[in-house]
Parts: C-alpha cells; structure tokens; sequence
C-alpha cells in the first residue's frame, strides 16, 4: 500500500473562508454552520486533515461557493467543542495543494487534490537575506513608533520558511496573498515579498516625512 506521504492524488475535505492559509501559519477558525460542525467533528474523530481555500467566487456563509484551485492543508492543533456543536479550532498550515476536481456530494465540499512541490529557484540565500533586512528595517520603524514587536524568530528561518513567514503577516488583500501562495517556488516568492516590503518601506516613509 502507498502511503499518505506519496500519495500524489487524494481527497480532502475544504472549508472555503475569505482568507489564505499558509504552510507553518496557523489560523484560529470558529466553526458554526452544520455543514463545518459535521466536517470538523469527522476530522477530530478520525484524526484527518482539511485544506483552507479561498473563496473566488460566492460568501462563507450560507449557500454554494467556488474556490480558488490552490490552497493549503490544515491540521487541528487545537479544539473546543461547545455544548450546541459549535467549535473553536486553531489549525496549522501544512502542504500547498491544487484542487483537480470537486466533490459536492455531501454537505460539505470536498476535492481530488494534488500536493505541490516546493522547489528552491535560484538566489534563495541572498534573496533570503535581502527579505530579512527589509523586514527588519520595518520592525526598527515600527519600535519607533512604539509598537512592540515580539515575535523575531523570523531571523533564524531558512528561506522557505522565511517565505511563508512574511507572506502570512503581509498587509494587504486577500489577492495578494493569495498570490503569494501560488508562486510555485522560493526564490520568485521572497522577490516579490520584497517588492511588497520596499512599497510598504517608501509608503512609511513618505507618511513620516510629511
């Protein structure tokens, strides 16, 4: 038998949200509908996985929605169960996936899945260090301003990991984001975070000048 780690193809239950997951990310997610409730509760109990994608096309609440085709794999690392079925979880971003087909059998969406790969590119060290002193500039300009920075474990990461980290505390649209999920290797990912991170460098700049 193959296993789950070779798999290329398998199906995954989805929960279409207005936001993006990242791999390493964690996401907190309160979980209301009947259709979530029944699909968290099958995770927890068979200790499966679901995968976060954004919605193209329709809302979160309510009726059908279309999402976009690729996303990322969410694992529970944390869980409440409320006494009228309602949960609080707090998932972890894994591995990207592109959606090969849908299934809407059941009450909620699930897809055919193919895992992506996650190759370096070229330059992923220089870009890497490129990214982290652009990053660390913004931190310095926002001690400044008196905003506590705790979090700065994002100066040991290696690039993949450094990738994922300032895509998922990126401002902007959920587009953005989005498109920083779907550039398929490191090296063009961190490039285009530091066009972001150069913009929002020159935005704060010209406000403090003014």
């Amino acid at each position: 038998m193959v296993s789950r780690e070779f798999q290329r193809i398998v199906r995954l239950p989805l929960f279409p949200l207005h936001t993006v997951l990242f791999p390493t990310a964690t996401l907190p997610i309160h979980v209301f509908e009947p259709r979530y409730k029944e699909m968290i509760g099958r995770c927890l109990e068979h200790d499966e996985l679901f995968g976060v994608v954004l919605i193209l096309e329709g809302e979160e609440v309510g009726g059908p929605n279309v999402p976009r085709r690729i996303g990322t794999e969410a694992a529970i690392i944390a869980s409440h169960r409320y006494p009228d079925g309602r949960y609080d979880i707090v998932v972890e971003g894994r591995r990207r996936f592109s959606i090969q087909s849908l299934d809407r059998v059941r009450s909620y969406l699930r897809a055919d899945v193919d895992w992506l790969d996650e190759p370096m590119g070229t330059d992923t060290d220089a870009l890497g260090e490129a990214v982290a002193k652009l990053l660390e500039g913004i931190l310095e300009a926002l001690e400044s301003r008196g905003h506590a920075v705790v979090d700065e474990t994002w100066n040991e990461m290696d690039p993949r990991a450094l990738s994922y980290r300032v895509a998922s505390t990126l401002p902007g649209a959920s587009e953005i984001r989005q498109e920083l999920l779907e550039i398929p290797d490191v090296a063009s990912r961190l490039r285009r975070e530091a066009q972001l991170l150069m913009s929002i460098h020159r935005v704060g700049a010209e406000a403090g000048a003014a």
